[in-house]
């Protein structure tokens, strides 16, 4: 250790505009600790930095960055926390010369643009606050939005109820969504933007607490949350202390139990974000005083329980990627729903879809699972009700419908004369996009005839060699011509279970799922630039690496 602390305080030493205040040494821990001055004008002006590297250096400790560096004094400036360190984002090296170059350089970057020329992030810098464990358990908060306008000083309840309790690192956590924003009568003033899953939870499970909506953040030097609850006194209305007050005085039997408050605040023109903080019935942090004659409540001197709250509305929950908007918006329909069209189901539900129906008589059986987005857990069941759970539980932003599995066996095969089929035509045409993975041959060729919006047939040869998906209008001869006169698909070297003979093609979860995405990645891209999908076939390649081929016709 001691070889490693002269190695770096002689390459810090060496390092230009750079000069060592107080010399490295080891504490207790192992650490590097020592003081060092950045000069950062032409002048000779510097700033003082207490330093510590760790023993991992140059490696990280888990993913932070094994030097840290700490002036307490420029806790004003952007991206500095509250222990004074300065949140930095450096590059990686094995070497540490190199690592300690990378890294005073990005710290030379930090006094240049916040502490220099003073800048300030154009994207919402979130209130630097720890969340606290109550009672030994973790709880969070999940929110989104609401059409409701909320006003400096509103208060009143929210309804809130349990989605999830797992482990965050070692401790529970129980996770909460809010459902609805109640005035301080009870009267449903907002209500979250979840999709119906999610909006018509049991009343079993729901519970209620409070909000109170400031203008601005509750934080002391721009971003650092108010950590006492007198430091909040000044802003809620006095109201809010009545509101509370009565609350407490009539729920007397709820004496010990918990109850949230949320913290509602402004971070935009338009939008808003909620902090939480855990209350218990019979010791609310609030008192009571006389002044001229009036009674008036006020926060005691307290240390406030931060929960964890997160804003999950749908630009922040797509916000690091999802389709384009001319599927995401799209009303779709999925017919068949097993490997291939379970698949696409996920896809496009991870992908920002929020308005999908599915249609699929069969059933799911453990031999699915392998190469479906079924569960083994779930045992057997019809395959569209279990992937309505699947897809709901991903997204809470999706409406998904089944329908009658009937539909196009009656449609398509009992009636099927002209006028029929012009019924059925416009029984779909509130479908934007319609995706059939059924591989029935019979129900393609007369999709393939009717004016649709959209029709997107996928299908896959044996051992997944190729993916073929038709998406002119009239593709059903040109998608058999691909199977029959093309493309080399092996009707013989399926695979047979036990039981009932039932052939199937042979392929894992793995080569059918990169063939869906690859032809989802072309769809997704063609439809985002507007340009008018083509039949196309992908042809894998495995006689080196692997690799696939998109031809279109």
């Amino acid at each position: 250790m001691e070889d490693k602390l002269k190695k770096v305080q002689s390459i810090i030493s060496s390092l230009d505009q750079v000069l060592i205040e107080e010399p490295f040494v080891v504490d207790q821990d192992l650490n590097a600790i020592g003081k060092v001055k950045v000069i950062y004008n032409e002048i000779g002006d510097a700033l003082s930095f207490a330093v510590k590297v760790l023993p991992e250096y140059p490696l990280k400790r888990l993913n932070a960055e094994a030097i840290t560096f700490y002036n307490k004094e420029l806790i004003e400036y952007g991206h500095v926390m509250g222990d004074g360190s300065i949140c930095i984002h450096t590059a990686h090296s094995f070497d540490v010369k190199k690592k300690l170059e990378i890294d005073f350089s990005s710290l030379k970057r930090w006094i240049q643009r916040y502490f220099v020329n003073k800048e300030h992030d154009e994207h919402y810098e979130h209130i630097i606050m720890q969340p606290v464990k109550y009672k030994d358990e973790h709880h969070s908060f999940i929110f989104t939005d609401t059409e409701h306008k909320f006003q400096d000083g509103d208060f009143g309840f929210f309804d809130f109820a349990q989605i999830h309790s797992g482990l965050f690192y070692d401790t529970k956590i129980n996770n909460h969504i809010i459902l609805n924003f109640k005035d301080k009568y009870s009267k449903i003033i907002a209500s979250s933007k979840w999709s119906s899953t999610y909006a018509n939870l049991p009343s079993a499970n729901t519970q209620f607490g409070v909000y109170v909506f400031m203008e601005k953040p509750p934080v002391v030097q721009t971003r650092f949350i108010i950590n006492n609850w007198k430091d909040l006194q000044d802003k809620v209305p006095a109201g809010f202390f009545t509101f509370l007050h009565g609350l407490e005085r009539n729920n007397q039997k709820a004496i010990g139990a918990p109850i949230p408050l949320i913290i509602g605040y402004k971070i935009s023109g338009t939008e808003i974000h909620w902090q939480a903080a855990m209350l218990e019935f019979g010791r609310f942090p609030i008192g009571y005083e006389k002044i001229n004659q009036m009674w008036g409540g006020f926060f005691i001197d307290q240390k406030i329980d931060w929960m964890m709250t997160r804003n999950s509305s749908y630009e922040y929950f797509f916000g690091r990627g999802k389709f384009t908007d001319e599927i995401a918006n799209a009303k779709i329909l999925i017919i068949g729903t097993g490997a291939i069209g379970s698949m696409v189901a996920t896809t496009l539900i991870r992908g920002g879809c929020k308005n999908i129906h599915l249609i699929d008589h069969d059933v799911k059986e453990p031999e699915n699972v392998c190469r479906s987005e079924y569960a083994f857990s779930n045992g057997i069941t019809n395959k569209v009700n279990e992937l309505n759970e699947i897809l709901t539980s991903i997204s809470p932003f999706v409406e998904v419908q089944i329908m009658d599995n009937q539909f196009f066996h009656v449609r398509t095969k009992v009636f099927n004369r002209p006028h029929h089929l012009k019924g059925l035509e416009k029984a779909l045409d509130e479908y934007d996009l319609i995706f059939d993975c059924s591989t029935d041959n019979d129900l393609m060729h007369i999709l393939s005839q009717l004016i649709l919006r959209q029709l997107i047939t996928l299908s896959i040869t044996n051992n997944a060699q190729e993916l073929v998906c038709g998406t002119e209008p009239n593709h059903y001869s040109w998608v058999m011509n691909q199977y029959e006169n093309v493309l080399h698909n092996d009707i013989e070297d399926v695979y047979n279970p036990t039981g009932c003979w039932s052939p199937t093609f042979k392929a894992s979860y793995n080569d059918i799922a990169v063939l869906v995405q690859y032809a989802l990645k072309n769809i997704n891209v063609k439809m985002g630039q507007g340009k008018e999908l083509r039949n196309f076939v992908l042809q894998t390649n495995e006689n080196d690496a692997f690799s696939i081929k998109l031809e279109e016709f």
